[in-house]
């Protein structure tokens, strides 16, 4: 460049000035909107400001306990809207063995809402417990439990295999007009059930699909109209199956008294 053309010493100054003066504007433009943000969020974290006076619970519940439900969440229904934790009061909520799934949102301007999924037993668990229709396995406090329900058990971590089995045993079998009130799964793998007329099958480890359809084909002609007497059928048998009656076992303690 021809030494006319060249800025001057004055002129190269004057633009290092007015880049520094656009620099120091913009680092102050960034310093008063991050000290607005850190205001603004100071004023709306004020739980004086925006206090929560009013907190819904919905849900139908046959079994939870609203009053226990209260006590749960409520140390943590605590700030104002936009400061309340709605996580642990969630966790809080689910922590109760009734409750299934919780929802918690805020609605403007001064609403907590809880909404609560009960849990929906299907199923007696081991001596204490319940299943729901997930096969989660959950253990209730309160007396008040239902009684109407089959009792299924079996090792820990295979409820849903369970219960899901129960579910196909039940479908096979209904068409005869009986129904499994007892389903367990052994240590071994060994399946066995009982009947509402208290006949119990024993289905084994391998087949027991398969093993039960025995058990379905020869309803007709060999079960059918004596299930007063029938007791034991095991179906642990490559082709068959052995049945105890109600009046051999009758004759046999005859016998023994004689």
């Amino acid at each position: 460049m021809p030494r006319s053309q060249q800025p001057s010493l004055q002129q190269r100054f004057i633009a290092v000035v007015s880049s520094h003066k656009r620099t120091l504007t913009g680092l102050l433009l960034v310093a008063v909107l991050a000290s607005t943000v850190f205001l603004g969020k100071q004023w709306l974290s004020d739980p004086w400001r925006f206090p929560l006076s009013v907190v819904e619970v919905k849900g139908d519940f046959r079994y939870l306990d609203k009053q226990q439900l209260q006590m749960a969440v409520a140390p943590h229904a605590t700030g104002g809207f936009f400061t309340v934790d709605v996580a642990a009061i969630r966790t809080a909520a689910e922590q109760l063995p009734w409750v299934h799934r919780a929802r918690v949102t805020r609605v403007w301007p001064e609403t907590l809402r809880l909404q609560i999924e009960e849990q929906q037993p299907v199923a007696h668990w081991g001596e204490h417990g319940f299943l729901n229709k997930g096969g989660e396995p959950f253990v209730p406090k309160s007396t008040e439990i239902p009684r109407a329900l089959p009792s299924l058990a079996g090792p820990d971590g295979l409820e849903l295999k369970v219960l899901e089995n129960f579910k196909r045993v039940s479908k096979t079998l209904a068409p005869l007009g009986v129904t499994v009130t007892r389903m367990q799964l052994d240590n071994r793998r060994a399946w066995h059930l009982q009947l509402d007329n208290a006949v119990l099958l024993e289905l084994g480890r391998a087949d027991a699909g398969q093993r039960l359809q025995r058990f379905v084909r020869a309803y007709p002609g060999v079960f059918a109209g004596r299930l007063d007497e029938l007791r034991h059928v095991d179906l642990r048998y490559s082709n068959g199956f052995s049945v105890y009656w109600e009046q051999a076992v009758l004759e046999n303690t005859a016998g023994k008294q004689g």
